[in-house]
């Protein structure tokens, strides 16, 4: 197996086989079995019921089985599998966005920012696709044929103008960037994450945010666990993320030959462990006036802020943003965030600069032997998997030259071999994510979707033991479809 392929659990809903014995007994109680949760037995024995009084056999119907849901983030896969696994509707796929009400800060030339400056994210996407209302009102038709009346007039141009403002990843400062894109991502599920200094950011599970460990999804840098119904359940991780704004000095200032002054030892000692530096710089009077400087602008820099709480908002409409290169992020309410469009691209690019390992964004089967559908054996050898790393490589900088060249990136997107590498979100319950297993755990099928099923049933064991210990035993890889 491709060691960078992982399966990794955002969040999960616990005490899954309770549930499901929850949701079985009450089909088959009168009584109603809430009243008696303290009587219910633990997580194993329920598990054992399960498999005893449902499963096995097929004694009765699975619908108990839809209740515990579990979110997978899928890391490193060819893009082959991911094609496969979209085909399936009875699990969800999901993209990174935020609320539309998400403050997004735009600075003037000099990179401050007041409350003019800056608009919600939904603001923009209204603006980017409809226009904005025009001062006047059309008395005739216009001269492409528009109807009379109040009008909207395209601002792309203006809202690509604008200076956003986006971090320096390298450096941790903040810099001027570009809107390249705004897009609406559909009604998703919506938490609020709330930090120690009072700002909040409304976003779904697997947005990326800036954090002190760098690029993490939401729900991977909190530890979210959630219920059946999406509501926070638990955090298992404590989490800083970057925020906007503190001011630094200007460190060029450091080297002017007129702002040095000479201390004796003792009392360089004692400003500089006390933290004074700033109060004798204040007071500090020379015997000479000093010429009359022009105040240069601080720099700002992100600092880390800690969570405290996120709390479930329910299904709301999302958006987000491209950006133009070559930071990827902008800043939402205060705080660092993914560009979460075309990355794909960037990563072709950082091929070409070194700056990324081939294989860390290409997938190329290791040099072994195979089979193909019909069952015959052929070798892949050390020598085509080289002409293969090879064609990969051209084409990256085949791709490089066509965006320089000015293509848009979806044409120049052409060019790039089909088994990128992928990362993606999925959504399931206990049943279909067996049904799933069932149709993509089977031996005739591809060998890298075969792995990934692999890394999911070792999820699937850990969350709901005793039912994946009866699926293991009686349908892994046996291909009957889930019940």
């Amino acid at each position: 197996m491709d060691e960078r392929f992982t399966v990794e659990v955002i969040s999960q809903t616990p005490n899954p086989q309770q549930i499901t014995y929850a949701a079985m007994h009450q089909d088959y109680a009168e009584a109603f079995v809430w009243a008696d949760r303290d009587q219910w037995p633990d997580e194993q024995k329920c598990g054992e019921l399960i498999v005893k009084n449902l499963l096995q056999g097929n004694r009765g119907h699975y619908g108990p089985l839809e209740h515990p849901q579990i979110v997978l983030n899928f890391g490193y896969f060819p893009h082959s599998t991911m094609q496969q696994m979209r085909t399936h509707r009875n699990v969800s796929f999901d993209v990174q966005c935020l609320a539309a009400d998400t403050e997004i800060t735009f600075v003037d030339a000099k990179g401050r920012t007041n409350r003019t400056l800056k608009k919600t994210i939904g603001q923009l996407y209204e603006l980017w696709t409809n226009g904005e209302t025009a001062l006047r009102e059309r008395r005739i038709r216009g001269r492409n044929g528009e109807a009379p009346g109040m009008y909207h007039r395209d601002c792309q141009k203006r809202l690509q103008k604008m200076r956003l403002r986006v971090l320096n990843e390298d450096t941790g400062r903040f810099e001027i960037g570009h809107i390249k894109d705004v897009i609406c991502s559909g009604i998703q599920p919506v938490y609020r994450l709330t930090l120690a200094n009072g700002k909040t950011l409304d976003c779904t599970v697997n947005h990326r945010l800036y954090t002190a460990l760098g690029w993490q999804t939401m729900g991977e840098a909190v530890g979210l666990i959630t219920d059946a119904k999406g509501e926070v359940t638990k955090l298992t991780k404590e989490c800083e993320l970057m925020c906007n704004g503190l001011a630094v000095a200007d460190v060029s200032l450091a080297y002017e030959f007129d702002n040095l002054v000479s201390l004796c030892q003792p009392c360089h000692d004692y400003i500089h462990h006390h933290h004074l530096e700033l109060e004798f710089a204040q007071t500090y009077q020379r015997i000479e006036p000093l010429p009359e400087w022009k105040a240069k602008p601080k720099a700002l820099i992100a600092h880390p802020v800690s969570v405290i709480n996120v709390e479930y908002l329910g299904l709301q409409m999302t958006y987000d943003l491209e950006v133009e290169e070559p930071w990827h992020n902008f800043v939402a309410n205060g705080i660092v965030v993914h560009n979460s469009f075309r990355y794909t691209g960037q990563r072709i690019l950082d091929v070409v600069a070194g700056k990324q390992d081939l294989e860390d964004v290409f997938y190329l089967r290791p040099v072994s032997t195979y089979s193909d559908r019909q069952g015959k054996k052929y070798e892949y050898t050390l020598e085509q998997r080289q002409q293969d790393w090879e064609w990969c490589q051209q084409a990256c900088h085949r791709y490089a030259e066509r965006i320089q060249e000015g293509l848009a990136e979806e044409h120049a997107r052409g060019l790039i071999p089909f088994d990128v590498r992928q990362h993606w979100v999925m959504s399931a319950n206990a049943r279909s994510l067996m049904h799933l297993l069932d149709i993509r755990g089977k031996y005739d099928v591809q060998l890298e979707t075969r792995e990934m099923t692999e890394l999911m049933f070792t999820q699937f064991q850990q969350w709901m033991p005793e039912v994946a210990h009866w699926y293991a035993k009686t349908r892994w890889r046996k291909g009957p479809l889930a019940p």
